[in-house]
């Protein structure tokens, strides 16, 4: 008996079910299931075979089709957390993040440094809570935290750039937004986040907004900052 668990983010359970079950279902002798977390979907495989060598071979080639039907959504292939594999990226590439952090509070800081040799690729974290610890920190501007508000795109990207610049990582990523219960709008409703993302060449932002209490969206949008700066390490060190 052969186990795998695959680790997906950025797609729902139900469409990771409607993509890859045409390809499972190919295979009977192998028990698939597919479970949904906090952050993420989990692909469990279980491969029962006369030998473990036979029930490998099968898992892997199992495994190759549904990270081809599933793309970059993938992020793991033998259970690895997400903060594993960004470290992997960056330490295999030789670069280093640093990250500024609102409404996480520290959260994705912890979780990086949490995987044993991250001091080779973490220079270090902040936690900008305020305004004012947003302008003298990080550089953001007046104009921007007037016109934009700090829950913003314009906002996510200056704490971005300010903490790249600051720290002399190669990579940086901010969120800022609101964790509730209170501070919602009709137009940034209770969930809101938006992450920042800043390497020498550019800097980007993305927003998002995700359901649950307080803890729960602390926690999607550090998986969501994590996977934002995963993607974007394969598409830098891609071109």
């Amino acid at each position: 008996v052969k186990r795998r668990i695959l680790r997906v983010s950025g797609m729902g359970e139900s469409a990771v079910d409607e993509i890859i079950a045409p390809i499972y279902k190919s295979y009977p002798d192998v028990q698939t299931s597919i479970l949904f977390s906090r952050v993420e979907i989990e692909i469990h495989l279980i491969a029962r075979s006369p030998s473990s060598e036979e029930a490998a071979a099968v898992l892997t080639e199992l495994t190759e089709k549904i990270c081809s039907a599933l793309g970059p959504a993938v992020f793991a292939t033998n259970g690895e957390t997400m903060e594993e594999v960004v470290g992997s990226l960056l330490k295999a590439r030789g670069k280093t993040v640093s990250v500024a952090e609102s409404c996480t509070g520290g959260m994705i800081g912890m979780r990086l440094t949490e995987v044993s040799g991250s001091s080779a690729y973490f220079i270090e974290g902040s936690v900008v809570y305020s305004n004012e610890s947003k302008l003298r920190t990080l550089n953001v501007s007046e104009l921007t935290l007037r016109d934009h508000g700090a829950d913003s795109s314009e906002t996510a990207e200056a704490m971005a750039k300010g903490m790249r610049e600051r720290s002399g990582s190669d990579f940086a990523i901010s969120v800022t937004g609101i964790a509730g219960p209170d501070g919602g709008t009709e137009e940034k409703p209770v969930g809101t986040v938006f992450i920042g993302y800043s390497d020498p060449r550019r800097t980007r932002s993305m927003k998002f907004v995700f359901p649950g209490d307080r803890e729960l969206i602390r926690w999607r949008s550090s998986q969501a900052a994590l996977d934002y700066l995963r993607r974007q390490i394969l598409k830098e060190t891609s071109n």
